[in-house]
């Protein structure tokens, strides 16, 4: 992935509309008014992003303020699987042609998938399985790198943050303070 073409803070964020995993149209500029955190995830068999998942819902519980969308590779029948019987504050997304992760450029990387082994990810692996209701089904790219947007209420970027391997996200406390420190 190109450097330059990375979203950074202060532009304006890139607008988007698809479905989300209901089947309702979600479109970026429909948020405005609100902050928005835009999170960019492999899929929901990942346990990884699982354990990151179940942090951002902790922070949207916090923060009812901050509209969420969490966005996947996988397919909705997957997701709505990994939702079953679930309330979750987060609008979830599928994105199986990776569109949204063309638009805002999040990569994949095998040498940063190597590099989270040797900053814990297998930890996180662990922690994120025993999160799991039931086994999933990882129906995305195993080389995909996350990434996080926070989003003003304008449509501007406030932060860009894309991981530095797998397992590296933007830390909730920087995005708590860039929400008023609560």
């Amino acid at each position: 992935m190109a450097q330059n073409k990375r979203i950074t803070a202060q532009q304006e964020a890139p607008l988007f509309t698809i479905t989300d995993v209901n089947g309702t149209l979600t479109e970026l500029k429909q948020y405005r008014g609100r902050k928005v955190l835009l999170s960019f995830h492999r899929n929901v068999g990942c346990p990884i992003c699982n354990l990151r998942f179940h942090e951002l819902e902790k922070l949207g519980t916090k923060h009812p303020e901050l509209t969420m969308l969490a966005i996947y590779e996988s397919s909705a029948a997957n997701m709505k699987k990994y939702l079953d019987g679930q309330q979750v504050h987060a609008v979830m997304i599928p994105d199986t042609t990776q569109a949204l992760y063309e638009l805002y450029h999040v990569e994949r990387s095998k040498g940063k998938i190597m590099k989270g082994m040797l900053h814990g990810a297998m930890g996180k692996m662990k922690a994120g399985n025993k999160l799991f209701t039931q086994k999933m089904k990882q129906d995305g790219n195993m080389d995909r790198i996350g990434a996080d947007f926070l989003i003003d209420e304008h449509g501007r970027v406030l932060i860009a943050h894309y991981d530095n391997y797998v397992g590296d996200h933007l830390p909730v406390s920087t995005i708590t303070a860039a929400l008023g420190g609560q």
